[in-house]
C-alpha cells in the first residue's frame, strides 16, 4: 500500500487545524491553444456552479480525457496518469466530504471521479489542479515527486511539503476537501461577496496589490489556495512568462479550464444566484445557503439547497424555488429524473386556506397546507380538473396521486369531493361519490360499465344525478340511491322517457336467473322484464300488482310481450303477456283473459263492447273440459266441443236457474241473436228463446 493511502486513513484529524497555503504555481509548458485572457475576471475566475459540480464527469469520460491529453506520455519513475493505478482504502465522511469507498487497483480516473462526487468538486477542476501544479495530465516521464505533491496541497513556497499529505490519493482528496472548508468559511483568508486585497506576487512590497470584489466562493477558494492574481503582463503573456511581478497559478487555472472544457461560468449557477437574491437572499424565506451550486443533473440542470428549501434550474425551465411539503413529495417522485421533471414555477402557498401548489414539466403538485402531503395531478386529469375550477370547483383538492395501470391504459385521481377517471378512448371524466357507489357495484372500469364517457351531471328531477359509461348508465337520487342501467333495459327505459317517463328512477340493480333466461329490474313506478324470447317490457301500477298476484313470470301469464298501457275506456289498463292479457279498472281490479274466451270477448269489442271489463279470471275445471269468465256485461263459456260463447241478461238468468252447464240446457253453442220477437241462443240441449213482449224465456 502506498504512503498516500496510509495517510488517507490515519491523518484525517490533522486537517482540522489551519493548513499552510500552497504556492503561487509555476509557468506550465504551452500544451493547449491559448484561451483569450481578455475575458479573465479576477473577481470571478470560475462560478460556484461549475467548480462545485461534483457530477460533471463520469469515469469513462475522465479516462478518455487522460488518454487523449496524455497520448505522448512515456512512463518514467512513475506511470503516466492515464495508466496510474493504486489500491485505495475507505475514508469516513464528514461535514465537507461524504464517505469514500476504497477499492483494489483503482485507476486515476476512478479516484478523481469518486473524490469529486464525495467532496462535491468538479472532476474537471481536479484535472486542472493536477496540471497547473505538476503537469501530470500532459507531462511525460513523471517522477515520484510529481505524485507525492500532485495538487500542491500543504506545500508552501517557503518550506517543504507536509509529509502527512503526500501521495496521489491524499493530495487529491484533501485538496478537494480543503475547497469545501474554504466555502464553509472555516479556512482561507478570502471571502466571497466583498472586496478583498489580493497581491500580484510574493514580493509584496515591490509588486503591490489591488482590491478585488470576489463574487463567489469558488473564486475565494482559489485565492485561498493560491493567493495571487495575475498582473497585466501575465495576462498579456498567455501561457508564457510575464514580468518579474507576474504570478501564474490562477491565470493558468483559468487558461487550462477554458482550453480544455470551455467557459468557467455556469448559466445555471448565475440564474440560481439571481433567483435567490430576488427571493430575499439569506433574509428571505429560503434562509442561508446549505450547499454550494450542484450541477450535472439530467438535462444540464443545477440546484442549490438552503435552510428552508431549494432552487432548481435547467436550460428549458429556468430557476424556481421549491419548498415545504411540495419539495418533499417531489423528492419521493425522484426529483427531476422522475415523472414531474423540473419545476416551471415557484412553490406558491397563497391558495384558499393557505394551500400550496407548484407546476412542473410533467404535472403539478398540490397540498392543502405547507405541511400537508402534496399530490400529483397531470395530463388529461389535470386539464379536466382545471375545467371544473381547480380546487375552487366541484372537486376540491386532490387526495391522491394519479394512479395508472387500469384496464385499457386508464388512470384516475381522487379529490376531496369526487374522482376523475381517464382512458385513451374516453378521455378524462368527473365521477362524483354517489355515482361512483353505483359504478362500484359492477366492478368499476373493469366491470360491465367500463369507463365513464361523460362527467357526472346533476339537476334532474328529485335531486337526481346521472352519468353515462361505455356499457350503461348510473343514476342517483336521495330516495333511490345509486343504480345501474345497461343493455336492453337501459335502451327500453330510455325509450320510455327514462326518469321522466312512466317508470321513474331505477330502485335496484338488474337481476337475472329467472326461468327461460329471464331478467328484471325494478323502478319507482314499475319494473322491466325480459326473457330470452320476449325482449324488455315495462309492467307498472295495478297491472304489476295483478301479475304479481298470479306469480309473475312463473304463473299462467308468463313474461310480458308488451308494455302496460292505460287510457282505455273508464280509466282502464291492460298488458299482453305470453299466456294472455291482464286488464284492470278501479272497479273490477286486474283480471286475466286468454285463449278462446279472449277471442270471443274481442269479437264483442273488448272492454268497449257490451260485455265490458272482466270481473274474474278464467275459471276451468267445469264438466267436459269447460271454462268460463265473468264480465261486467255477462260471461263467456268455453268447451273444446262448443268453442267460446257469451251468455248475458235474461237468458243468462234463465240458464242459471236451470243449473248452468250442468243442467239440461248444457253449454251455449252460439252467440245470442236477435229475432222478430226478442232473442234466441242455441245450447247443447236445445234453444233458449226470449220474448220481449212477455219477458219469458222458453227452452225447446
Amino acid at each position: 500500500m502506498s504512503p498516500g493511502v496510509v495517510r488517507l486513513l490515519t491523518v484525517f484529524a490533522l486537517v482540522a487545524t489551519a493548513l499552510a497555503l500552497p504556492g503561487a504555481g509555476t509557468t506550465p509548458a504551452s500544451t493547449a491553444q491559448a484561451a483569450d485572457l481578455r475575458y479573465f475576471d479576477a473577481g470571478n475566475i470560475i462560478s460556484d456552479a461549475v467548480f462545485f459540480d461534483g457530477l460533471a464527469m463520469d469515469r469513462g469520460a475522465v479516462q478518455t480525457f487522460l488518454s487523449t491529453k496524455g497520448a505522448a506520455c512515456v512512463a518514467g519513475e512513475m506511470p503516466c496518469l492515464k495508466d496510474y493505478r493504486q489500491n485505495t482504502a475507505d475514508q469516513s465522511g464528514d461535514a465537507y466530504c461524504s464517505t469514500y469507498r476504497g477499492a483494489a487497483n483503482e485507476t486515476a480516473a476512478s479516484i478523481l471521479v469518486k473524490i469529486g462526487a464525495a467532496c462535491r468538486v468538479n472532476p474537471r477542476v481536479l484535472l486542472v489542479l493536477l496540471q497547473k501544479e505538476q503537469g501530470l495530465v500532459t507531462g511525460t516521464r513523471p517522477s515520484a515527486t510529481r505524485y507525492t505533491k500532485a495538487t500542491g496541497f500543504a506545500c508552501p513556497d517557503t518550506s517543504a511539503c507536509n509529509p502527512a499529505f503526500s501521495g496521489f490519493v491524499s493530495q487529491v482528496y484533501f485538496a478537494a476537501r480543503q475547497f469545501q472548508r474554504y466555502a464553509a468559511g472555516v479556512a482561507g483568508s478570502y471571502r466571497a461577496g466583498r472586496d478583498n486585497k489580493v497581491h500580484y506576487h510574493p514580493d509584496l512590497t515591490r509588486c503591490g496589490s489591488s482590491m478585488v470584489y470576489i463574487s463567489n466562493k469558488a473564486t475565494a477558494g482559489l485565492y485561498s489556495y493560491t493567493p495571487y492574481q495575475p498582473n497585466a503582463a501575465a495576462l498579456a503573456a498567455g501561457y508564457r512568462e510575464g514580468d518579474s511581478c507576474s504570478s501564474y497559478g490562477n491565470r493558468n487555472f483559468w487558461n487550462y479550464f477554458t482550453d480544455w472544457f470551455g467557459s468557467t461560468q455556469s448559466q445555471g449557477g448565475g440564474a440560481i444566484y439571481l433567483r435567490y437574491q430576488e427571493a430575499g437572499g439569506a433574509d428571505g424565506p429560503l434562509g442561508a445557503p446549505a450547499t454550494t451550486f450542484v450541477c450535472g443533473l439530467t438535462g444540464g440542470g443545477c440546484f442549490q439547497q438552503f435552510a428552508r428549501g431549494a432552487i432548481y434550474w435547467s436550460p428549458r425551465t429556468g430557476a424556481h424555488v421549491v419548498t415545504d411539503s411540495i419539495r418533499h413529495r417531489w423528492g419521493l417522485l425522484r426529483w427531476e429524473t422522475g415523472t414531474l421533471g423540473y419545476p416551471t414555477s415557484d412553490t406558491w402557498c397563497g391558495l384558499a386556506g393557505g394551500a400550496c401548489f407548484q407546476q412542473f414539466q410533467g404535472g403539478s403538485l398540490y397540498a392543502t397546507s405547507p405541511t400537508a402531503t402534496a399530490y400529483l395531478v397531470r395530463g388529461g386529469i389535470r386539464d379536466r380538473w382545471a375545467a371544473e375550477g381547480y380546487e375552487n370547483g366541484t372537486l376540491g383538492f386532490p387526495t391522491s396521486d394519479e394512479n395508472c395501470g387500469l384496464p385499457g391504459g386508464g388512470c384516475f385521481s381522487e379529490f376531496q369531493k369526487g374522482s376523475i377517471y381517464w382512458s385513451p378512448r374516453t378521455e378524462a371524466q368527473v365521477v362524483l361519490p354517489d355515482i361512483r357507489t353505483g359504478w362500484a357495484t359492477v366492478g368499476y372500469e373493469g366491470g360491465a360499465l367500463g369507463y365513464p364517457t361523460n362527467s357526472t351531471r346533476c339537476g334532474l328531477a328529485e335531486s337526481g344525478c346521472f352519468q353515462r359509461f361505455q356499457g350503461g348508465m348510473v343514476h342517483h337520487t336521495p330516495a333511490t340511491g345509486s343504480q345501474v342501467t345497461r343493455g336492453v333495459f337501459r335502451t327500453r327505459w330510455s325509450d320510455l322517457g327514462s326518469a321522466n317517463g312512466i317508470l321513474g328512477y331505477p330502485t335496484d340493480a338488474e337481476y337475472c336467473g329467472l326461468r327461460s333466461g329471464g331478467c328484471f329490474q325494478t323502478f319507482e313506478n314499475g319494473s322491466l322484464y325480459r326473457s330470452s324470447s320476449t325482449g324488455p317490457h315495462a309492467v307498472t301500477g295495478e297491472v304489476l300488482e295483478g301479475w304479481a298476484a298470479r306469480r309473475y313470470e312463473a304463473g299462467p301469464l308468463g313474461y310480458p310481450v308488451g308494455d302496460t298501457y292505460c287510457g282505455l275506456t273508464g280509466g282502464g289498463c291492460f298488458q299482453p303477456f305470453q299466456g294472455g292479457y291482464l286488464y284492470w279498472t278501479a272497479d273490477t281490479g286486474a283480471h286475466l283473459v286468454r285463449g278462446g274466451i279472449f277471442e270471443r270477448w274481442g269479437a264483442h269489442g273488448w272492454e268497449g263492447g257490451r260485455l265490458g271489463y272482466p270481473t274474474s279470471d278464467e275459471y276451468c275445471g267445469l264438466a267436459r273440459g269447460g271454462c268460463f269468465e265473468t264480465f261486467t256485461g255477462g260471461s263467456i263459456y268455453y268447451t273444446p266441443a262448443t268453442g267460446a260463447h257469451s251468455v248475458s241478461g235474461v237468458i243468462m238468468d234463465a240458464w242459471a236457474s236451470q243449473g248452468y252447464e250442468t243442467g239440461r240446457w248444457g253449454y251455449p253453442k252460439s252467440e245470442p241473436r236477435k229475432t222478430a220477437t226478442g232473442l234466441a241462443q242455441v245450447f247443447t240441449g236445445g234453444t233458449a228463446t226470449y220474448t220481449a213482449a212477455t219477458g219469458e224465456v222458453t227452452f225447446r
